[in-house]
This record gives structure tokens, sequence and C-alpha cells, in this order.
């Protein structure tokens, strides 16, 4: 199944459009582009991966401590239709016995379960009973232990438990507490510091021992002090922590939450800390960790108005986080990202291939319009579209040209241009594409690789002209753009027919040029299926070359390239006539792509060429220009510096600039990596 949407949340970030392919539950692909023929197009909104709650204690009427497979079914059903598409039960401070029953129940659940599309329980979450006693909030102190190795032998000797648990938060302060940490870690469960009166000494000794999360940061631990900064301070300062919020606005005030999510960064997790009486009517009741609760003011509440427990599920949290001031893209992968990572769950969380299709489709206002569990929908879609055959939009027609040949030459010539400008406005919107294809590309050219174009007709002739011009403009070597044309150099002058249906003849250019890992080949067809330029994107995959396509319309070349730029011209004014339109917009992309990885290799200085080959009395003119410009100095130092260098410019100017000779110049530039900028900051 392909999804089309509008936007996507992607990599912590807003982007689109964009569309997801899914094949037997999980993400087979990723596409940066708008496909031709989705099965399904998500109108307006964001489609980001499904939220993930890692401190749910239960909702809509269901406790996690006492649920039984029929409660949790319900729970994870209710929770699945609110876009939560994975959770940790969370049982707070209890005896023993009692937090093994709730394992046995919970294990028989996920037996139980197995397969259903409902919310999926990586597993249990124990909040308790190894928490400090003045910072227990709503935790009975009679159920609360020290977790010595006694303690943890009895909890863990329970099969139920061993084989359920995720998750636990304890103080480490509390005697046993750092060995605990130690323990539990290597045991594979993960550890949060929370309910703790431990100064930042401690919780960093804890950090050192394995624990990797905080737990409900500024709630039930120590205050901030700025000579004292406790556990909040560490949650929010330690890198190797991710630091969970509550995302009701009640346990902490928005400005709090604020403070912590800029200084957390993408360390930010979002929970709820709901309770049974989530998504149930303000006054409702129920027992929790021993004793009464009622919804009210907006949270869980015992009888003398303390705390106990939220009553959002995630969806609504994630609403409150942004209406607290907090970036929609921050609070979406607190939601998201950031969860699957702080709990090891890499399948899960992100929009990535081999992910599991946990998915969530939000409006504009980040309420649910649907959800997926892998890939099958909680709410009802329109049957999948079955789509025929069809040609590349480069072929189709525009009927309302039908009587451009009768019109005067102005007026073609205004309909062109017109189609121009689309072409160009298309190249804007395939931006991110083509930017993450470039910083790529960049890495390895630095690395020592090569770029190579393939592509056959105008596109292969665009790209030799991109190779060719980036020698003289860059001082580029010979070999390091090196274009693919379909038909060789006869194609560059005049048309070679068949050569673009030659899909092998690429393959054996490749291992002409001993193409291996450290380089790119990038495919570049309007119509998206040329042969040549296909067989040219398979046989650098295989390999193991990095492969991007330029192309104007969906199909083979944009679904076999690691990175797909899709640039949508849509028809041209001559149908089919691809040098028009769809050849400009590669030009641009072309220019763009190049040029961009030239300046991530540090061959421009702001808007100057500072390694361009000053090969002509034209270019001399232009490279004396430039050193005058940058260094400031007049134009006989500039020619003399020139002069002596060779007429190298970036030589010339770091001579000019830091008043030294020619050969300590060279040497400064060599030890900045030919960036001239470095060389002259680092002076």
């Amino acid at each position: 199944m392909l999804i089309a949407a509008d936007r996507l949340f992607r990599d912590g970030a807003i982007t689109g459009p964009g569309a997801v392919a899914i094949e037997n539950g999980r993400i087979a692909a990723v596409l940066d582009y708008d496909p031709a023929n989705p099965d399904l197009r998500l109108q307006g909104g964001i489609l980001a991966p499904g939220l993930i709650d890692l401190h749910n204690n239960g909702a809509f009427g269901i406790d996690c401590a006492e649920a039984d497979t029929d409660g949790f079914r319900h729970l994870c059903r209710a929770l699945g239709a609110r876009g939560v598409t994975s959770f940790a039960p969370t049982v707070i401070t209890a005896p023993f016995a009692a937090l093994h029953g709730a394992a046995r129940r919970l294990r028989a659940a996920l037996a139980a379960m197995a397969g259903e599309p409902v919310a999926r329980m990586p597993g249990l979450h124990l909040e308790g009973p190894f928490l400090a006693p003045n910072r227990r909030g709503a935790h009975r102190a009679d159920w609360l232990r020290d977790p010595t190795s006694a303690a943890l032998d009895e909890l863990l000797a329970d099969p139920d438990l061993a084989a359920t648990l995720k998750l636990v938060t304890l103080a480490p302060e509390r005697p046993g507490g750092l060995a605990a940490v130690r323990r539990l870690t290597d045991a594979g469960v993960m550890v949060a510091l929370g309910h703790s009166d431990a100064d930042a000494t401690e919780a960093q000794a804890a950090i050192e021992a394995g624990a990797r999360l905080v737990t409900h940061v500024f709630t039930a631990m120590r205050p901030f002090h700025h000579r004292d900064p406790g556990l909040i301070g560490v949650a929010l300062a330690d890198a190797r922590v991710h630091a969970c919020f509550i995302a009701d606005g009640v346990h902490a005030d928005a400005l709090a939450l604020r403070f912590g999510f800029a200084a957390a960064g993408a360390r930010a997790v979002a929970v709820t800390d709901s309770v049974s009486l989530a998504g149930l009517p303000e006054g409702s009741t129920a027992r929790f960790g021993g004793d009464s609760a009622q919804a009210r003011d907006g949270a869980a509440r015992r009888p003398d108005g303390s705390l106990t427990g939220a009553t959002i599920t995630l969806d609504e949290g994630l609403r409150r986080l942004i209406g607290a001031g907090i970036a929609p893209a921050s609070a979406l992968r607190a939601a998201t990202e950031a969860p699957a990572a702080a709990l090891g769950l890499a399948d899960r969380g992100r929009l990535a291939a081999g992910c599991l299709a946990d998915l969530v489709w939000f409006d504009d206002a980040f309420e649910i319009r649907n959800a997926w569990i892998g890939g099958t929908a909680l709410h009802p879609l329109p049957a999948p579209a079955r789509h025929a055959a069809a040609m590349p939009a480069t072929e189709t027609i525009r009927r309302d040209l039908d009587e451009l040949d009768r019109a005067d030459s102005a007026t073609i010539m205004a309909a062109l241009l017109d189609q121009e400008q689309e072409a160009a406005a298309a190249v804007k919107r395939a931006i991110p594409a083509l930017a993450r294809l470039a910083e790529d590309v960049a890495v390895r050219l630095e690395a020592g690789g090569r770029l190579f174009y393939a592509g056959a007709g105008t596109s292969g002739r665009l790209a030799v002209l991109d190779a060719v011009e980036c020698g003289p403009t860059f001082s580029l070597p010979d070999g390091v753009i090196i274009p693919l044309i379909a038909g060789g150099g006869a194609a560059v002058t005049g048309a070679v027919e068949g050569a673009e249906d030659d899909a092998a003849a690429a393959a054996a250019l490749l291992d002409d040029h001993k193409a291996g890992p450290t380089d790119v080949l990038v495919g570049i067809a309007a119509s998206g299926r040329t042969p040549f330029t296909l067989g040219a994107l398979r046989a650098a995959a295989a390999r193991g070359l990095l492969t991007g396509a330029i192309v104007n319309a969906d199909g083979p070349l944009a679904t076999s390239a690691d990175i797909a730029v899709v640039i949508a011209t849509g028809a041209e004014v001559l149908a089919g006539s691809t040098r028009l339109s769809a050849g400009t917009s590669q030009k641009l992309a072309l220019n763009a792509l190049s040029t961009t990885v030239m300046m991530r290799l540090g061959k421009t200085f702001g808007p100057y060429m500072v390694d361009l080959r000053a090969t002509n009395a034209k270019l001399r003119a232009r490279a004396i220009r430039i050193v005058r410009a940058i260094a400031g100095v007049p134009e006989a130092d500039a020619k003399d510096a020139l002069e002596t260098s060779g007429y190298e410019v970036k030589t010339a100017i770091v001579m000019l600039m830091l008043r030294i000779g020619t050969t300590e110049a060279r040497a400064r530039l060599a030890e900045a990596g030919g960036r001239l900028r470095t060389a002259l900051d680092g002076a």
C-alpha cells in the first residue's frame, strides 16, 4: 500500500510532500515526493509515526495493575484509536505478590492479542517500589522497599515478571540503588531515575551505572537550585539520559515545559502518567495504587487534592505541548522518535524503511484523523484505487494549447516561458530531497569518492555540460565528476538512435571506471523509466554506490534510488518534448546540486569562486577582482600575489590577509582542507 501525504514528520522535521510504502506490516520505503498513483492520498494534515507512551498506568476505566486480557484489549484498542500505537503499561508501588500478578496477567494478554491490530505493549514499566519516602507522591509509604540484592532476587524470581519487565523507575540514593541499576541494566532492563531526592552527584553516579531515563522531570524530585541542581539539573544537562515530561500542563506549568524542552532538546520525551480515569468524565472516581482517586480540575487527585496521575492520552498531551509554545516538530519528536530511542525500540517511532507501519494521521489542529498498526487502518478507509498503466506526466497533452500553432510568436513564447516558470517552481518544491542528495554527495567526494551522472538524450547532455563546467569553475580535477551518456561521445553532438534502450551499457561503463562503494551515481531522466539510466542505477546499487535520481515523473528510477528527487513539471507545451521545461528543471537541479556540493567542499567564499582556474585573460581579470574584493587590497597588490602564487586565488588571498609567503599560505590551506574561510578564521 502506498499512502501519500502533503506533509510528513520524519527525522525530527515536518517535510513534504511525500509518501510511505507499506509491505507486510512494515514500511518498505519513504518517498520524498508526491507519487502519481498512490493507493491513498491524505488531504491536509501530517502523517507521522504512531505515538509511544512510556508511562501509562491505564485509561478508559482500565488499570494496568489489575487488567485481565479483556481489559488490556479494551485499553489497547482505545489507545490505538487515539494514535497511541505503543505504550509501556505501568504499575506503581505495590507488594511483590501484586506486582507478580500484574506481570502474569500482562504476559497472558500479550500472548492472547499477538497479531491483533491494537496498540503494542513492548514491556512492563515498574514505577517503584524502590522510591524515596520523601518524594513518593501518591505511592504508599508502607509498600516502599530498598533495592537490595535480596529484594531484587525476590522480585525477579517470578518468571512472568522477568519475561515482561522492560523499565524500572527507582531512586538511586536508596541503599543498594547503584548496584540495582547495574544489575537491571545487565539483565537488559532499562532504568529510569525518579521519585528521588538524589543530588547531582548521586544522579550522575546512577547514570554511570547505566540509568538512561529520568521519570517525569520536575515532579516528585528534589527542587532545582543553582548550587544544588539535583536530578532535575542532571536530567536537563546530561546528554546520556532522556528526560521524560508529563505533557498535561498540570503536573508542570507551560513555562516549565518550554524550559525543559529547550534544555533537553532531542532527549525530551512526552509521557502521560495517565491513570484509569483518563478518558472518563470529570468527577469520575477509581481506586489507584491502593487508595481512592478522582478526576478533578484536569488531573487525577487524592481526596486531599494532591496529584496522583494524569487524565489525558498522549494525543491530547501533544496538543497541550504545542499549546504551551513548544514547536510542533519538537512535540512530535518527543512523542515518537525520542521515546522509541529511549527504550531501545529500533523498529518504531520513525518513518523509515524497515520500521513497523505504525502511523498516525493528524489534521492541522493535531486531532486524530486515522491511525494504522502494522499497516492496518483503525478507522474506515476508502478501498484502494485500481490504477491503469499510466504514461509519464511529461507525455501528457495540454488541451488548452490545441490552437497554439495558430497563435502569434509572442503568444507562443509566453506559453513556453510560463511553463518554464512552473519548472523553476517544481525544482523549488524538490529542495528537501535535492539538499539531502547534495549533503551525501559532498561527504563521499570529501572522502575521495567520485560522482557519476547517467542519462540519455537531453538528460545525458545536461549531465555532460554540468560535469565539464565544474572543472574550470571550481578547479576540479578530471575524473571527479564523470558523465555517462547513452551512446557515448557521439550522443553529445547528435542523436544515437536506440542508445537509451541499452540497459546493460552503463554497467560496462561503471566497470571501466572501477566504480565502488565510495562513489555516487545520479541517474537523470524526464520519464523516470529510461532503460539506460535505470540500468545504471541498478548496476551502481549492486556495486555498493550511493544512488540518486533526478526525474520529472514517478516511476522505477525514483523507487530504485536511495535518494529520489522528483521534479513534477507536468505536461510540456509540446507533449513529450522534454528538452523544454523538464530539461530546464534538470539543468536547474544539476546546477543546484553541484554548486551546493562544491560549497560544502570549501570551493567558494561567500559568492566568490575562489577555486576557479584562471586560464585566460578574462578569468585572470576575474581572479584579480576576487582577490581585491576579499583581501581589500589595490589591484597591483592583488595581481602581484596572484602572479607569485601561480594564479591560485585562495593562496593569494591568504598571503595578503595574513601577510605570509606562498609556501606558508599553501600549508595553511592544506591544514584547513582547502577551505579559505577556515584558513583565515584559524589564523
